[in-house]
């Protein structure tokens, strides 16, 4: 009798995936210097903060995409919201709108969520093992949302 396939559960390289949240925390933290400036800003030097935002949140996207295929949990839960973490911005009229406020107020959530990814991440192994399981849930399902909402700003 034949042995069904059974898939092997991946364990996370927690330095590798601090590593990429750190990246994460960077781009935003350079995304939102940009759009507090261009809420200063106008004209020409506006539309050049906001190409730079949209560069940043590229930025961000791919490195959301590099962390989704390591950890597989957060794939699911960014996929449950349908979301497409490679080539997400449609350059044409993207600008139309825009709400730097919201955008900023949003990026900072995001931030703060990263950085607490990191640190559960930095916790592993201690005697909050089983919470900080079920928090990092809980944090993955909050980045995905706010990854949606700033999408659907963008």
């Amino acid at each position: 009798m034949r042995k069904p396939f059974t898939r092997k559960t991946m364990v996370l390289d927690a330095e590798h995936m601090r590593t990429l949240h750190q990246e994460s925390i960077d781009q935003l933290e350079l995304m939102r210097t940009v759009l507090e400036t261009a809420e200063q800003a106008s004209g020409d030097m506006r539309e050049c903060l906001d190409d730079m935002a949209f560069n940043h949140w590229q930025a961000y996207m791919d490195v959301l995409h590099m962390v989704c295929m390591h950890d597989e949990s957060m794939n699911t839960t960014i996929r449950k919201y349908r979301l497409e973490t490679r080539n997400t911005i449609d350059t044409v009229d993207r600008s139309a709108g825009l709400n730097r406020g919201l955008l900023l107020l949003l990026t900072q959530a995001l931030l703060r969520r990263h950085r607490r990814f990191a640190t559960i991440l930095g916790a592993r192994g201690t005697p909050m093992d089983d919470y900080l399981k079920e928090t990092l849930l809980m944090e993955r399902e909050h980045i995905a949302e706010l990854v949606a909402m700033i999408q659907n700003s963008l």
